[in-house]
């Protein structure tokens, strides 16, 4: 028995090929989509902790400026003479204007909304800024503040600086 097998001498591919090439791109798509979705909720994240440790080294370095320029522990902001830094009770003043003097702010937005009268800053992704409402719906933020104890009669004292991180809606 002889076997005779021709060759179809077709240059392009059939539709089933075609369809098929479709359909696991598709599955693919599907798969690998929400994994970037993901990743990009982890960058925010990631983006965040790292101004975090940038806000603590910053904090580190000023107050080491401080102790060489002599100033001592106050509850009132104090400019550490000859630069355009200031701090607060043993720690770099939080005023947005006071941060971006000491830091780089490339890709983020500082905001004080003066809600409460502890010094605090809200810092966030990107250079649109946001009123309270709009950042409360975001949920992808920190928020620097100090903690404070007032004994009776006496006045506030501003004391360490505390950093919260907001990072549900990234």
């Amino acid at each position: 028995m002889v076997v005779i097998v021709k060759f179809n001498n077709n240059k392009g591919f059939t539709l089933i090929e075609l369809v098929i090439v479709i359909v696991i791109l598709g599955i693919l798509s599907a798969v690998a989509i929400p994994k970037f979705i993901d990743l990009s909720a982890d960058a925010q994240k990631a983006s965040l902790n790292s101004f975090t440790g940038a806000v603590r080294s910053t904090n580190s370095m000023v107050m080491g400026k401080a102790k060489i320029a002599n100033i001592k522990n106050s509850n009132i902001i104090t400019n550490i003479p000859g630069t355009d830094l200031y701090v607060l009770n043993d720690h770099m003043s939080i005023t947005p204007e006071h941060l971006k003097n000491a830091m780089f702010f490339d890709g983020f937005t500082a905001t004080d909304y003066k809600t409460s009268f502890l010094p605090t800053t809200y810092i966030y992704p990107g250079e649109n800024e946001l009123t309270m409402e709009e950042l409360r719906q975001k949920q992808c933020f920190i928020q620097l503040t100090r903690s404070s104890t007032q004994v009776s009669g006496e006045p506030i004292v501003f004391g360490d600086l505390k950093i919260n991180r907001f990072y549900d809606g990234c």
